[in-house]
């Protein structure tokens, strides 16, 4: 069989877990997709991608032409496990888009409550609602938990993945007041301010912006996950506390919308720029992994400075865990990207080696 396909030049794709493919849809059905990829099997979406999925599932029909997420290369019945969760996103933060465009509402289910307002679930998807944004706020936020509450989206940002919505219109005297209080603000100003919101997308932090001898004016501004560390943060929550005093910098303003954007990680030198400048093209290196992703493998050189392995680069066999020491080779150094690309050192011979 393998002779008769090299006659015809017909080749098999090698598929791997996050990988994207496209194919036509076979059969679909409540419980199963199949999905033909051009790969030795079929491709199968089923289980919770099916619920993931949601209603763009149920607009699904034989002949389709859809892309894909590979999640497990072969499963016991020999089919490429996919799942359509990145194609159900890039719709959902395109509704959410026009939604903010023209004043829509939707529905959002309350999952987590602190003292900043409510983290809120939309088809997967996390945002915030600030308590300020409330219609009727409770006695105790926590007594949102579980329920449904119609939103709108004030601010979306899938490239950030920040996501805010509100019950309420700011009126024009809100507005006025926020305009006023971010008119008192300069790029590359420092306040010592309170975290009030703790998100997965970054923290919220209340500045006062009055000078000594003034009243009160406070306002709050965003520190984007980017923005807390030069390292790479994936859990704020472990790192702050609501009520916990942090010292940022101001880094971006919006008057018209009442957007302000802070820092932490900027009010130090960035350990990267520094690093770079010892590394070289084709340089042998010694590091730690960090962290397996779908598309490669983190591994850390030394405090601050971080490579990427890409999945194409790591060889078939090959496994890698956190944790685990690993020789490289630095196959480029992107200072500005902040980025090293590596390629894995080989430790043993190969098995036709002689």
């Amino acid at each position: 069989m393998a002779a008769l396909l090299a006659q015809t030049g017909f080749k098999i794709p090698s598929i791997r877990r996050g990988q994207e493919v496209s194919g036509k849809i076979i059969a679909a059905n409540r419980n199963e997709i199949l999905i033909d990829i051009g790969a030795k099997s079929e491709g199968i979406i089923f289980g919770r991608e099916i619920a993931a999925a949601g209603d763009l599932v149920s607009k699904l029909a034989p002949g389709d032409t859809i892309e894909a997420t590979v999640v497990q290369p072969e499963n016991d019945a020999g089919q490429v496990v996919l799942s359509l969760r990145k194609l159900s996103g890039v719709k959902r933060w395109t509704e959410l888009v026009e939604m903010r465009e023209t004043g829509g509402e939707c529905e959002v289910l309350a999952l987590e409550a602190n003292r900043g307002g409510v983290i809120c679930e939309y088809f997967g998807l996390r945002g915030f609602l600030p308590a300020s944004q409330l219609a009727q706020a409770p006695s105790k936020l926590g007594d949102l938990i579980g329920k449904r509450l119609n939103v709108t989206p004030i601010e979306v940002d899938q490239a950030t993945n920040r996501l805010i919505f509100s019950q309420k219109r700011p009126d024009k005297k809100d507005l006025e007041k926020i305009t006023h209080a971010l008119s008192k603000v300069k790029i590359g100003d420092k306040f010592m301010g309170t975290v009030t919101a703790i998100l997965p997308f970054g923290i919220f932090v209340e500045i006062n912006v009055s000078g000594e001898k003034e009243e009160a004016e406070k306002i709050e501004g965003l520190v984007h996950i980017s923005e807390i560390s030069w390292e790479k943060t994936d859990e704020p929550l472990k790192q702050f506390s609501v009520g916990q005093e942090v010292e940022v910098i101001v880094i971006a303003k919006d008057l018209e919308t009442g957007r302000l954007n802070l820092s932490i990680k900027q009010l130090t030198e960035d350990p990267f720029a520094e690093a770079a400048a010892k590394y070289s093209k084709e340089q042998k290196v010694k590091g730690t992994v960090s962290k397996v992703t779908p598309f490669g493998v983190f591994v850390t050189l030394e405090e601050g400075v971080e490579g990427l392995i890409h999945i194409s680069k790591i060889p078939p066999n090959a496994s890698y865990s956190a944790g685990q020491d690993i020789a490289c080779e630095i196959e480029s150094v992107d200072a500005g990207s902040r980025r090293i690309s590596l390629s894995p050192i080989a430790t043993e011979k190969p098995i036709l080696y002689r």
